[in-house]
């Protein structure tokens, strides 16, 4: 699984980078990089961390195995 470590680092170089540059530009627009962060973690929580982690709860909670019959609703 070598290639998808590369992959997963390749992808965190790419948000840190688009990250930094978003941080140094709301500075540049007089917004400390401490309200930046956490304006950003705040968005990744509401809107995508906690979507996910249900997601991931749902398809867990699925038993192994299982074949839809299209009657389940």
């Amino acid at each position: 699984m070598p290639n998808q470590r590369a992959n997963d680092d390749e992808l965190r170089d790419i948000i840190d980078r688009k990250l930094t540059a978003l941080i140094q530009e709301m500075e540049d627009a007089d917004w400390s990089a401490k309200d930046v962060a956490f304006a950003i973690n705040d968005v990744l929580k509401s809107k995508w961390l906690d979507r996910m982690m249900a997601l991931k709860d749902a398809r867990d909670a699925v038993p192994k195995g299982f074949l839809s019959d299209g009657n389940e609703g």
